[in-house]
């Protein structure tokens, strides 16, 4: 049986969406003093996503060995879309648990772009590239001042999907130092996980069929395959914004954005915005 995980041994990545959560959560999983959960994103704290996973108590989700691990990792991208989910971190602090925190964000323009193209891989997928939704979740102020009201600000380790990009290493160094734990591991190589891929429409409405589930029964040779001839189908180009869509998302982010680089020191001219 997994031991217990002390209330502070939780190391949460919280989002956001589409700026790197797979790929950073792939690099820490590695280190020996990690315990991954049994899936990357089991939202346990959320209320509104469909992947939810159903466990009955939060540590039921990892196998920890206390002498061996020092945090348990998870990284739910549904814990930092309020207002969807508007009690997340509330839930989390009345759980009992005080968790480190790690938030990538990204150029809004382009995290909006990727989140657009990434759901239209579902047939049912129909929000407009400037919706609310798309806007609140590059909000990324808006999103800590949600933890904010619960924790203090020195367990919020806030990185760039940039630097990801440009310096992996780097941000595991800071991830690593912002959990107090040994520069003991680093992968051979920093592959980019969960790139958005643009889906044709016989792939879509196939995912959405009856019959999708049956695919788990497939051999794995034989499932790549059917997904390679699929994406020989007309697949859409994945959609740009217009000038006039870059306008709305930075008027209606502009003044959150000079927040961010005050509190928490993002470089947020280089997405164009003021400081």
């Amino acid at each position: 049986m997994p031991d217990p995980i002390p209330v502070d041994a939780y190391a949460l990545i919280i989002g956001a969406m589409k700026c790197g959560t797979s790929s950073l959560y792939d690099y820490l999983q590695g280190h020996p003093e990690i315990c991954p959960a049994v899936t990357k994103e089991p939202e346990y704290f959320s209320e509104n996503q469909n992947h939810k996973r159903h466990v009955e108590r939060y540590q039921d989700l990892w196998s920890f060995d206390a002498a061996v691990h020092r945090y348990a990792l998870e990284a739910s991208t549904g814990y930092t879309k309020y207002p969807e989910e508007p009690n997340v971190a509330s839930n989390i602090h009345a759980y009992g648990i005080r968790p480190k925190f790690i938030y990538l964000v990204r150029n809004p323009f382009d995290r909006i772009a990727s989140h657009y193209n990434f759901m239209q891989k579902n047939e049912t997928w129909g929000l407009d590239v400037t919706h609310p939704h798309l806007i609140n979740t590059s909000n990324y102020y808006l999103q800590l001042a949600q933890y904010r009201k619960w924790f203090p600000r020195e367990d919020l380790l806030v990185l760039d999907f940039a630097d990801l990009t440009d310096d992996p290493r780097r941000v595991l160094e800071r991830t690593y130092d912002f959990l107090g734990l040994a520069h003991s591991y680093f992968p051979e190589e920093y592959t980019v996980k969960n790139p958005t891929q643009m889906k044709s429409r016989t792939e879509k409405r196939l995912k959405a069929s009856k019959i999708s589930p049956l695919f788990r029964f497939v051999p794995k040779p034989l499932k790549r395959g059917v997904k390679s001839l699929l994406r020989r189908t007309a697949v859409p180009a994945k959609r740009v914004l217009t000038d006039g869509e870059r306008l709305a998302i930075f008027a209606a982010l502009r003044e959150d954005m000079a927040r961010l680089h005050r509190e928490y020191g993002i470089d947020v001219q280089r997405w164009g915005f003021d400081a």
